[in-house]
């Protein structure tokens, strides 16, 4: 084997390798560097890597200590970024409800659905152009004969989109171009989530009628039909490798499937009421799920068993998710208030109380410091993960804020409302 070429990757800590194989294959893994901090000892660092990857030699010494240098002075300037968010742009993409939204790497390209049957593709970044854009019709994607319900952009590049509409298909969208390069039918039902698989050759679709699609883009056909579920797949989730594939349903139970054969191989069930979102963990051993009966459990892929059933909730708990190494999850429920836990030990970290409405969706900065959730009162709020105080209260929507997110560096915002407004907020660092 021959290394090609050496990548660094900020979040989750880790170094990409790209090498020639024993048989003229170029492939590629990762070496994860969870534990690399501020108080690392770089020397020591890099003998382990030497150690314990046969790839690395001698040689790579100086460039693996660059390297890594670059990784902790990032973790540095991302502990000292306390500057808080100033609202960048205010844009109103539809006149009919907005549905969802999905964003690139960088927040710089942003799509939105609605009601009206259309897409948006968003440039907020760009501030001369943003608000003249958003009814230009080069940037609005037609073709659904349904509302546009849900929408997932291939990681990390952000080139193509999916969507899933109340007609009953999915739709992939060359997003330069703005132009389909796909429509693929199959369910009986409307289709509520949608998600890319890790390589981008495949997606899932989940629908109200009980079933589970994995298509193939490229020959735009169904490749298994995941049947099992007695009520409405309401969430699904791929896992970091092209093996498995979580389903959560309104028959309380979450499934596993093989997304190789479509076959169920785990009927995950505990839960009293509905599944409202199920997510892995960064290595994919261990797998999320909330329900609207108060409760997140922590199962363990391997053997199916229930490690942690958290009910710290008083009512539904909305949404859980994990954070970008998977040490940590959070959970927001309808009763206002958002918990961090230690994924390893199940113990409580924090405790996040200030929305006077529920919490609708959750999510972590990929540095893994700051906690933003999105809330029925109308605010999101940023938080300090390790204080548990709320750093910055972001004000300005007139009704629920149902979404939000982070950019990959953490210095932009996403929030979208059903007062059909998308705000971008973006940090002023000196």
């Amino acid at each position: 084997m021959q290394l090609r070429r050496l990548y660094l990757r900020y979040y989750p800590p880790g170094l990409r390798l790209e090498y020639v194989s024993g048989r003229g294959e170029i492939q590629s893994k990762t070496l994860d560097l969870l534990h690399i901090s501020a108080e690392s000892n770089i020397q020591v660092a890099v003998n382990q890597l030497l150690e314990k990857e046969r790839l690395l030699t001698k040689a790579l010494v100086p460039k693996l200590k660059e390297l890594l240098h670059r990784l902790v002075d990032k973790q540095l300037l991302d502990a000292s970024e306390k500057d808080p968010f100033k609202s960048l742009t205010v844009l109103r993409p539809h006149q009919l409800p907005t549905c969802n939204m999905a964003w690139s790497k960088s927040a710089s390209t942003v799509a939105t659905c609605s009601y009206d049957k259309t897409i948006k593709i968003l440039r907020p970044m760009e501030k001369n152009s943003a608000m003249s854009s958003i009814h230009d019709e080069k940037n609005t994607l037609i073709g659904h004969d349904g509302v546009v319900y849900c929408l997932a952009f291939n990681r990390p590049y952000a080139t193509r989109l999916l969507s899933g509409s109340f007609d009953k298909t999915c739709r992939i969208w060359d997003v330069p171009g703005r132009t389909t390069k796909g429509v693929y039918r199959g369910h009986e039902g409307e289709v509520v989530a949608v998600a890319f698989g890790p390589n981008d050759d495949v997606f899932g679709s989940c629908s109200m009628d009980c079933t589970t699609i994995l298509w193939d883009v490229q020959t735009e056909t169904e490749q298994f039909a995941l049947v099992g579920h007695t009520a409405e797949v309401s969430c699904l989730a791929f896992d970091s490798t092209p093996r498995f594939l979580a389903t959560g349903s309104c028959d309380a139970t979450v499934r596993l499937w093989d997304a190789r054969s479509g076959s169920c191989f785990r009927s995950l069930e505990g839960h009293q009421s509905e599944i409202s979102n199920v997510a892995f963990d960064y290595h994919s051993n261990l797998l999320l799920s909330s329900s609207t009966d108060a409760a997140c459990k922590v199962w363990d892929v391997r053997t199916g068993k229930c490690l942690f059933d958290k009910r710290d909730h008083q009512s539904e708990v909305s949404d859980a998710t994990f954070n970008a190494t998977g040490a940590l999850f959070a959970t927001g429920g309808s009763d206002g208030v958002a918990f961090v836990y230690d994924s390893l030990t199940g113990t409580r970290r924090s405790v996040l109380r200030g929305h006077t409405k529920g919490i609708n969706k959750v999510c972590f900065n990929m540095q893994g410091s700051q906690v933003l959730t999105a809330s029925t009162d109308g605010t999101a709020r940023l938080w300090n993960l390790y204080s548990s105080d709320c750093l910055q209260v972001l004000r300005g929507h007139d009704d629920d804020v149902f979404n939000c997110a982070f950019s990959y560096d953490g210095r932009v915002a996403l929030t979208i409302s059903t007062d059909n407004s998308l705000r971008v907020w973006q940090r002023e660092i000196d």
